[in-house]
């Protein structure tokens, strides 16, 4: 019988073909920059559409003969279904393709299952493959089940070399001073206000940024100890435009799996509805001390009906 930790491995192996297709040379790399569409709930860039290739080709050799079911993909507006089955993926197909075009800040391929799944409090595994760029000789490949502890791989993308075992642990402890701790406000119009609940949450902290456009990214640097919290309210300042949603989060068992605390704005579960739309209001921290140190109690309220 095929355990949720295999399909894990699995969907991280689909993640990696999808990073070989991204990083391959190809004739028209000048259409990669270019907006070919917007559908499934952002733009679609040239490299997002060879990404799309990648995947699915990927997902109907590894992943459909024995996990057959529903794929929800970032930037494809309908499901496409990959057999007869009870499962149901979430994928960012290239999560942070702009910093990654730009030559910036690796993406991310992100992918997550549940079976049956409704909301991604459903998804039972999880996998994280980064798209580093062009200058970078590794990739991280991270993989987990509900449950389980976090597998992870540093891949050689010059050499050819046999992976490197990776341990994912976040920061211990506390102490948040001198440490990265960031809240998304890359929301045009909306950054002052942002700003100014920022300051009342951190006021007499001594902590840094890092404005990584990247929700992927942010998770992961979470769980390899980067970063001590994330919090992104975009959607209680912003409504829905400039949001994270929840593809974004696909990879959200493969932090939690770390020991990242992972939850919603206001705090709670992440009951959201597992589709290409809903605007994300979340926020991650690096363990459970540090949330009840950085956990707000002054949250705008998603209707825009005062704080709760």
């Amino acid at each position: 019988m095929r355990t949720a930790q295999e399909l894990a491995r699995t969907l991280a192996d689909v993640g990696r073909a999808v990073r070989d297709a991204v990083r391959a040379p190809t004739v028209a790399a000048a259409a990669d920059a270019r907006v070919l569409r917007h559908e499934g709930g952002d733009d679609v860039f040239g490299i997002d559409a060879r990404a799309h290739d990648a995947l699915l080709a990927a997902a109907r050799r590894l992943v459909a003969p024995g996990w057959p079911g529903t794929w929800l993909v970032e930037g494809i507006a309908e499901p496409v279904v990959l057999g007869e089955g009870p499962w149901r993926y979430l994928v960012d197909p290239l999560d942070g393709t702009r910093s990654y075009l730009a030559g910036k800040r690796s993406a991310w391929v992100l992918i997550g299952a549940g079976r049956l799944a409704t909301t991604l409090e459903d998804l039972e595994v999880g996998a994280a493959v980064e798209v580093p760029t062009g200058r970078a000789a590794v990739g991280l490949a991270a993989w987990a089940a509900r449950g389980e502890r976090p597998l992870a791989e540093d891949d050689d993308l010059v050499s050819g070399l046999a992976p490197s075992p990776v341990r994912l642990v976040p920061r211990p402890g506390p102490e948040v001073d001198r440490a990265f701790v960031t809240v998304a406000r890359f929301a045009p119009g909306a950054k002052g206000p942002i700003g100014a609940w920022e300051d009342a949450l951190l006021a007499g902290l001594e902590v840094w940024e890092d404005s990584y456009p990247c929700t992927g990214g942010q998770l992961l640097g979470l769980a390899t100890g980067a970063d001590a919290a994330v919090l992104d309210p975009r959607p209680l300042f912003a409504g829905a435009g400039f949001s994270a949603h929840p593809y974004d989060l696909a990879a959200l068992v493969v932090a939690r799996a770390a020991g990242v605390v992972v939850e919603a704005l206001p705090p709670g579960p992440l009951d959201v509805p597992l589709d290409l739309t809903t605007p994300v209001a979340w926020a991650g921290y690096a363990n459970e001390a540090v949330a009840r140190r950085l956990r707000p109690v002054d949250v705008p309220r998603p209707d825009g009906g005062g704080s709760r």
